[in-house]
């Protein structure tokens, strides 16, 4: 690798860290592993990050970011119940897949890991605020009711479609994507639209 500066070969190990994330999942995302992708020392990645743990949470963190700062940009023009199903996650392409099985793998390790548990907490808080303002904007646009409380709406939503989410990796039920959608419209017409 050619000499980068210590802001550079950071930024190169958290973004191998993130590709090896998002492609192979969160317990693929070993030093071993990182410093292959990075084409770095093993070495290196210890000199950069105190622990796996660390590389992990931080690579968790900067996903979580821009697949929200991707959402803002490509949603701008978009109606707010769009909106607000998009930044729920639905409906899923590809690349919301991964990031689903990702979240849910993150999850899991959070029972066990204090730098994931917190990753896993400020991108949830992230994911919160990202729908209040679509739920804000959605007021604000006259698409929806004024006398609701975006915050909790925007819970109630986030914890439906996480408790949602895990019904799917329980594939004897039949779960499926369209059922999600389902719920998520029945439970946004309900607490977001107008009343006739």
């Amino acid at each position: 690798m050619a000499y980068l500066n210590r802001e550079e070969r950071h930024d190169t190990i958290l973004r191998a860290a993130m590709r090896v994330a998002i492609t192979e999942g969160m317990n693929a995302t070993t030093v071993r592993r990182v410093a292959s992708e990075a084409g770095v020392a093993v070495g290196q990645v210890h000199h950069h990050f105190s622990s796996v743990s660390r590389l992990r949470a931080d690579a968790f963190l900067l996903l979580v970011k821009q697949s929200l700062a991707a959402f803002a940009i490509n949603s701008q023009n978009l109606p707010a119940h769009e909106r607000v199903l998009l930044v729920l996650g639905y409906p899923q392409d590809e690349a919301g897949k991964r990031e689903t099985r990702l979240w849910n793998e993150v999850s899991v390790m959070a029972e066990r890991d204090d730098l994931i548990k917190a990753a896993c907490a400020t991108s949830m808080s992230d994911w919160h605020q990202a729908t209040v303002e679509v739920i804000d904007a959605g007021i604000d646009n006259n698409e929806f009711r004024s006398d609701i409380s975006a915050s909790d709406i925007a819970w109630r939503l986030i914890g439906l479609v996480c408790g949602l989410d895990g019904l799917t990796q329980l594939t004897e039920l039949g779960f499926s994507e369209t059922e999600i959608l389902r719920h998520l419209t029945a439970t946004m017409k309900a607490e977001l639209l107008k009343k006739p």
